[in-house]
This record gives C-alpha cells, structure tokens and sequence, in this order.
C-alpha cells in the first residue's frame, strides 16, 4: 500500500496532465494481472474444489457408517441382555418352576421350555437339524420312504423337569457331528409317553426320570432302548454303533 502511495505521489504531475491515459493503462494492467492470476490459479482452485467436495462425500458415508454402528450396537445390546435374562432363569425353568408370571418378562427359551408340554415348543426340539414329528406312525412312514430308521424320543411332560428332556438330550446331541448322523440316518420323533405307542415302547421299571431311547426300523421292530446318555461321547458312539449294526447286516 506503501508503494502504491509513493508511486502516486511521485508521479501526480503526469497523472493531472494526462488522465485518461492513465486510466486506460491502469485498467490494461489491471485486466492482464487478472487474467494472469486466473491463468496461473485457476486449476489449481478447481482441483481443491473436487477436493473439498470428495472430503465431504466420505465426512457423509463416515457418518452413515457411525449411525449404522451404533443401530448394530444397539441391536446386539438388546439380544445379549434379552439372553442373559433367558440364562438366569434357565434352571429354575428346568426344573420346572416358572419364575416369572408376567408373559412380558418371559424370554424366548422360557416359552420354548415351559410354555407347552408337547415336544415342538421344547427347547430341546430345535436340537434336531430338522423338525422331529410328533407321532411314531408318522415318523414311521416317513422313514420307509427316505429309507431311514427311526429315532424315538419319549419324555414325560407331567414329570417337573419333563423326563431331564433338555439336559439329557442336549448333552446327547451336543455335537455338530452326532447331529449330522441323526439327520443323515433318522426321522426323529419326539413324543409324551401319554401316547399310546409311546407308552407301549416304555419298560415297567422305567419311571422316566430320565426320557427314553428307542431306535425303531420301518417295520416298528425296537432295535435299541434305552435312557438318553447325557454325555456328548456316548452320544456319538451310540449313534455311530446303531448306524454300523444296520448297515452291517
């Protein structure tokens, strides 16, 4: 600003005198410094613009990320505690007590437990690759024409904790492999010793403290009987064991 003070001082006489050309060489000079700052600035002003635009593009989906996050936090918050109220009752509801009384406050494993006496709301039902049937008939018929034998399930759904439904047959199933079996080799029925081919399977001296085993070939012939082996192992052999004694004769 100094400069530009000096220089009009310094050159008013000739500025007075001849004030158009002035004028006209002040507005030559400053239109090519404009154009010349364009020139030289001009790109580099565009390519922070895309700059400045992609930054706001991804400030945008980094904050749809962060509300997604926080949705699935959310989400995961609720299941973990819905299940860790399931867990905190689930030995009262084993042993057949029924610790809320409110349909609201009773988790979905609750319901599936103690919410029916049949076997398909059972907890122990969903351990089965497939849904079991309800009826031996049925699951007989059904197994001739798949070519299968027959895993019989019996509880007692008036015994306070349904025959050990749940714990026996959980450990029996445990693992992924047995179920595989099971699924590969069986129809599985899961059924109440009220029915009458049920009870007919059921030994004299077998109170059903315990829920029962009966493996059954197309004809209806018993080819194992026995209460369910609460351990993953036994599980295992004792299906793999039925499984080789039929294919083996």
């Amino acid at each position: 600003m100094n400069e530009i003070t000096i220089f009009l001082t310094d050159n008013w006489l000739i500025i007075t005198t001849s004030p158009t050309l002035f004028a006209l060489c002040s507005a030559l000079f400053f239109g090519l410094g404009y154009w010349f700052v364009k020139l030289i600035y001009k790109k580099k002003i565009q390519s922070n613009k895309i700059l400045l635009e992609a930054v706001r593009d991804e400030l945008a989906r980094l904050e749809n990320v962060l509300a997604d996050e926080r949705n699935d936090y959310n989400y995961h918050r609720a299941e973990t505690d819905a299940l860790r109220a399931d867990v905190e009752r689930m030995s009262a509801i084993i042993a057949g007590e029924d610790p809320h009384k409110s349909e609201k406050d009773q988790g979905a494993i609750h319901k599936q437990i103690a919410g029916n006496s049949q076997a398909c709301p059972l907890l122990s039902t969903n351990l089965f690759l497939r849904q079991p049937e309800d009826g031996i008939e049925k699951a007989i018929k059904k197994a001739a024409s798949m070519k299968k034998l027959v895993f019989v399930v019996i509880f007692d759904p008036d015994h306070p904790t349904k025959s050990n439904l749940a714990y026996a047959l959980g450990h029996f199933l445990q693992y992924q492999t047995t179920r595989k079996l099971v699924d590969q080799s069986f129809v599985c029925c899961m059924i109440p010793v009220s029915n009458k081919t049920a009870k007919a399977l059921i030994p004299v001296e077998d109170a059903l403290d315990n829920c029962r085993w009966v493996v059954l070939n197309i004809q209806g012939d018993v080819l194992r009987s026995e209460s369910l082996y609460a351990n993953p192992d036994e599980g295992l052999a004792r299906t793999r064991e039925v499984i080789d004694i039929v294919e083996s004769s």
